[in-house]
């Protein structure tokens, strides 16, 4: 029994033992195993880490391929089109950094392209290499021109120098025979100074005596100078004389009587006519006439007299003009053989003119001054002398203007509003008003002037001042005709003959 329970408590130890084996075994193979799955784990981590590095270094590898295939085409290796067709096809990384980093690079690259215009030759790529090697060139072919232009320049040097010795050979030469010269002078001087002591006292008195004699001669011519003087002064101021009286007995109004041409053919229908002055005459365009009937004795005897007015069109030829109706009347309309006239214009000469005053020729309270000096001058009329105020809105406000003179070609004072002027500078106006009246210059209101001149649109302006005419003649409407009307009105222009004549 003790045997039995002996060998029971050796099996229980055994299987202890066994079991403690067992657990210790099993905690060994986890303890294998943890270490083998660490040493996995870890090896995968490396192999990650690794992956990462490689695709870091790909991708950097990739981006300074493509930075040198960026740079490399401005050396003259390879092409831009290479490099986009590799980044396409063949590359798999991202090149943006790359990009960015060489946008700056090929910015710059394509402004030094430019910066040397014809420097390389034609057919040769732009880059750094050509354009320094076109530079290099370059500098070789003005370092050549240098040592012409150096050789050059020593050439014209030794040329000046030989120059400036022959030069100081002739002054030498010169002043030799210079000395010489002066040695006879002297020695002569000397031969006359002895002389001249010998007879001193002679001299002395022959040379008082001719002294007094030359200040006697002196205020003989000085007083035939005063002589001379007052004789031309009044010789001037007779002449001055003279040229006034004639001026002021000259009439006036001397053109008023006399037409500066004839309506030859009209077209009523168009409202054309043809007059029998042109290009000969030295008629320009725009040139305005005022139209009175054939019957008529004289011209610009009164506003009532104007039966219409015309404006050239067209120089035809030397005495033959087109030009259109600007007005007439229904009652009374231009007809072949009316006179024309201008005070703008005249034939073959041209009509000088004085200005005074302030002129608003359409009554809407601005200064026309511009207006109308280019009214006159495109007639052919030449402005001798202003007085007047400048282009200011408020003629109170405005400044005078004081330009040439009045000469004894002058027409024809034209008169605006003076008031102001009046107020600004008296004596300046009376002295303007003085010389046109030695000079008997005619005065005519800038209304009257533009009225008779066949000017369409002027109006009377109100308060122009002591002189001015504020009456405009009564427009000459020209009605408009019913086609029927028309047709009674027609007449044609000029036929041509076969001599090229006018009939």
């Amino acid at each position: 029994m003790a045997k039995r329970k002996k060998q029971s408590n050796n099996e229980s130890t055994v299987l202890k033992v066994a079991f403690i084996l067992s657990v210790m075994t099993s905690i060994g193979l986890l303890i294998a195993l943890t270490l083998v799955f660490q040493s996995v784990e870890a090896e995968k981590t490396k192999k990650k880490a690794a992956e990462a590095k490689e695709k870091v270094a790909l991708k950097k590898a990739a981006n300074y391929n493509y930075i040198s295939q960026t740079i490399q085409p401005m050396v003259g290796i390879g092409t831009i089109e290479e490099r986009d067709e590799w980044n396409e096809t063949e590359n798999k990384e991202d090149v943006t950094s790359a990009k960015g980093e060489v946008e700056s690079v090929e910015q710059a690259f394509e402004a030094f392209k430019i910066s040397y215009p014809g420097l390389v030759p034609a057919g040769t790529d732009v880059n750094y290499v050509t354009v320094a090697k076109a530079l290099s060139d370059r500098n070789k072919t003005l370092l050549n021109e240098k040592k012409q232009l150096q050789v050059q320049v020593a050439a014209l040097n030794k040329q000046m120098v030989a120059l400036r010795d022959s030069q100081r050979t002739d002054t030498a030469n010169q002043f030799t025979d210079t000395q010489a010269k002066i040695t006879t002078a002297v020695e002569d001087l000397a031969t006359f100074r002895a002389d001249r002591q010998a007879t001193s006292a002679g001299i002395d008195a022959a040379k008082q005596k001719h002294t007094q004699a030359l200040a006697a001669k002196d205020q003989e011519i000085a007083n035939r100078d005063n002589q001379i003087a007052d004789a031309q002064k009044r010789l001037d101021d007779q002449a001055e004389n003279n040229l006034v009286t004639q001026l002021k007995a000259r009439p006036k109004s001397e053109r008023f009587e006399i037409p500066d041409g004839k309506i030859t053919s009209v077209n009523e229908a168009s409202g054309t006519v043809w007059i029998n002055i042109g290009s000969t005459d030295d008629l320009k365009p725009l040139t305005t006439f005022s139209v009175y009937p054939t019957t008529q004795l004289g011209v610009m005897r009164g506003p009532e007299d104007i039966k219409g007015r015309i404006e050239v069109l067209k120089i035809i030829d030397g005495d033959f003009a087109e030009c259109r109706i600007v007005e007439d009347s229904i009652n009374d309309p231009i007809l072949i053989g009316d006179q024309i006239y201008s005070p703008l214009w005249q034939r073959g000469i041209s009509v000088h003119f004085a200005l005074i005053g302030y002129f608003d020729i359409d009554g809407d309270g601005k200064s026309d001054r511009d207006r109308v000096k280019n009214i006159i001058r495109s007639a052919g009329g030449v402005i001798d002398a202003e007085l007047s105020i400048d282009n200011s809105a408020e003629a109170d406000a405005a400044n005078l203007i004081r330009e040439g003179g009045i000469t004894v070609d002058t027409q024809y004072l034209v008169r605006g509003k003076t008031d102001t002027i009046l107020n600004i500078d008296r004596q300046t106006y009376n002295r303007f008003e003085t010389r046109a009246k030695d000079y008997n210059v005619e005065s005519i209101t800038i209304n009257t002037l533009l009225n008779y001149a066949g000017y369409k649109n002027v109006k009377s302006s109100t308060g122009l001042g002591s002189g001015f005419d504020n009456e405009t003649p009564e427009p000459l409407v020209k009605p408009t005709l019913p086609d029927e009307e028309k047709r009674n009105q027609l007449r044609f222009p000029p036929r041509r003959s076969e001599n090229g004549g006018a009939f």
